[in-house]
């Protein structure tokens, strides 16, 4: 017995050596690895063995305190005339004493084919292939790509009970589950479908057969509508200005009153399909922490007081100031409760001087004077919202918002998407003031809306009336399988709004496009650029505490030939005008230097 535990022992110690050999590692950590195994399955072993024993100990002692005086007796009477039995209890084997431990990672395929070549050298060893997550773009479109980590006990036991019946997608300990983004929405789609293996073991473990019940599918490709060189444009951005107040065209008393802005996001999307093209927030996070975890940085991630983890496109739903007159303007002109040539004399505020102002009477103390539809969009005044909101009531503006989408998800496949709040669809007319009514036609009272739907009115606007469906992926091609339990074919891609007229969105777009192009505009010395005319609205939200205001550009590029609608929003960065204008004018130049612009154009207008 000793010469053959002998010979035992020298094939092991030659078999390491010869591992240790052609992985080119030093024999020392070679067992140092095994011995760090051994030691961690022994520790499982003794505390097991330790519960157990103390669980039947336990046992026992109230199975004696619950027997009546006869039953004491007669057992009294078994242990003096028995023979007395061992007191040990049997050993527990656990599964990790049966199971194969790894101690090298990362193998490159010559070694793994030299091992699996000559499996008399390395008896006991076992190649297995495993895939592993790697971003190489570490943070660009984190919170589009999303996370996964390892599914946890209670998750597999919830999961075994929801699908009672056997599930191709069912998932065994130590799998990673997407949890945000596309990795979540796709979670099946990428992850495929896991083999099986039915292992028959003897009463000592070892393994007698083996045979492969199910064959594994490697997961399939998911195609991004995202442009790669656009929304690294875009997140460096952001980046620079969330960092500190980026070079503005203004005055330098007006550039170091700009706030730092906590937080923001910037989002494109293709006016016919809804493909999101650039979908940017800030700030981000780098994906591969939640691969090769570092707790410092992850610690850091997690303490930052602007949430880098919290995708702002689809999130964070704010008020969206004067953004929200384009959608003001198409009510009141739809519901006939004004007319294009129609004006009011705006004075610098309605009633009072202490309210219902606009910004240009805070600062100067006058009024814009006579101003039409199209006027009152470039200038962003308040004053004509209010009066035509006061005559027209909260009707026209529930109704057109509802059309376009306000108040509900807009269906991107992407999780956790808000709905935003849109007053007047749930409440009861009670509930109003005429105050809510005034507010809610400058984007300000109750109202919440998220840069998702913010994107689509303005698609909406630029595509003659149609409300798209924004999306991540390519929906071309099979049917992709999503991480419900259903097979979901593509969405419409989009729909009419029906009522909407051709010609109140011509009048729409020749005020938008004068917020920009014509002097006077709000976004005419900082959203302005030569090459290409921009229409879009910038918005200026009052957060209502001590905090600065939040900052707003929507709009869509080139003016006269729809491709691209777009939002910027800068969390507390101030005026729209100010603060989101030039982040707004940046993004289009890098769009013209991408050549996007420019492909869409002699692709529009080659149909």
């Amino acid at each position: 017995l000793e010469a053959a535990h002998q010979m035992v022992a020298d094939a092991r110690d030659a078999m390491w050596s010869r591992l240790a050999h052609l992985a080119s590692v030093p024999q020392h950590d070679l067992k140092l690895q095994r011995i760090a195994v051994q030691e961690r399955v022994q520790r499982i072993i003794t505390s097991v063995n330790r519960r157990h024993q103390r669980r039947a100990a336990a046992d026992a002692r109230n199975a004696g305190y619950q027997q009546t005086v006869p039953e004491w007796f007669a057992r009294l009477r078994q242990a003096v005339t028995t023979e007395p039995r061992s007191r040990q209890f049997a050993r527990i084997v656990v599964i990790e004493e049966l199971d194969y431990h790894p101690v090298l990672l990362d193998v490159p395929l010559r070694i793994a084919a030299e091992i699996q070549a000559h499996p008399e050298m390395f008896p006991g060893l076992r190649i297995t292939i495993s895939t592993k997550r790697r971003y190489p773009q570490a943070s660009l479109a984190a919170h589009v790509v999303g996370t996964r980590t390892a599914i946890r006990d209670d998750e597999l036991a919830a999961r075994a009970k929801r699908f009672a019946a056997k599930d191709p997608f069912e998932l065994v300990p130590g799998a990673r589950l997407g949890r945000t983004g596309v990795e979540r929405t796709y979670d099946r789609h990428l992850r495929g479908i896991s083999g099986l293996r039915r292992i028959t073991r003897n009463r000592s473990g070892e393994i007698i057969c083996t045979e492969v019940v199910r064959q594994p599918l490697s997961g399939q490709d998911v195609e991004l509508t995202i442009d790669p060189h656009l929304q690294t444009h875009a997140e460096t951005l952001l980046a620079a200005t969330l960092d500190a107040p980026p070079a503005r065209e203004l005055s330098q008393q007006e550039a170091s009153a700009q706030p730092v802005p906590t937080g923001g996001c910037l989002l494109a999307i293709d006016v016919h399909t809804g493909a999101v093209r650039v979908a940017a927030s800030a700030p981000t996070y780098d994906l591969n922490l939640l691969v090769d975890a570092n707790a410092d940085e992850w610690q850091t991630t997690l303490g930052d007081p602007r949430k880098p983890l919290l995708s702002r496109i689809t999130q964070v739903a704010l008020p969206p100031g004067s953004v929200f007159k384009t959608l003001s303007a198409l009510a009141l002109l739809q519901s006939g409760h004004l007319r294009v040539e129609h004006s009011f004399h705006c004075r610098g505020y309605l009633d009072r001087p202490d309210r219902n102002r606009c910004l240009v009477y805070r600062q100067s103390g006058v009024g814009h004077g006579d101003v039409d539809l199209s006027t009152a969009l470039a200038r962003s005044c308040n004053v004509y919202f209010f009066a035509a909101a006061r005559a027209a009531g909260r009707e026209p503006f529930v109704l057109w918002a509802d059309r376009l989408g306000f108040g509900r998800p807009t269906g991107i496949d992407l999780p956790f998407e808000r709905a935003g709040n849109l007053p007047g669809t749930t409440g009861s007319k009670n509930s109003w003031t005429r105050g809510d009514v005034l507010g809610l036609a400058i984007g300000q009272s109750r109202l919440l809306v998220t840069p998702l739907q913010v994107a689509r009115m303005m698609a909406a606007v630029a595509n003659g009336g149609f409300l798209v469906t924004p999306h991540v992926t390519q929906h071309e091609g099979p049917t992709i399988v999503r991480s419900d339990t259903s097979h979901l074919p593509a969405p419409a891609l989009r729909r009419r709004i029906p009522g909407l007229s051709a010609e109140t969105l011509d009048h729409i777009r020749r005020g938008l496009t004068n917020v920009v192009e014509q002097p006077g505009g709000t976004g005419y010395k900082t959203v302005r650029v030569d090459k290409v005319a921009i229409a879009g609205k910038t918005g200026t939200t009052e957060t209502g505490d001590e905090r600065a205001d939040h900052a707003y550009f929507a709009g869509y590029v080139p003016a006269d030939r729809p491709r691209l609608a777009f939002v910027v929003i800068l969390e507390h960065g101030g005026s729209g005008s100010a603060a989101a204008g030039p982040v707004a004018r940046q993004f289009v130049q890098a769009m013209l230097g991408t050549g996007l612009l420019d492909a869409a154009q002699l692709v529009h207008s080659s149909h």
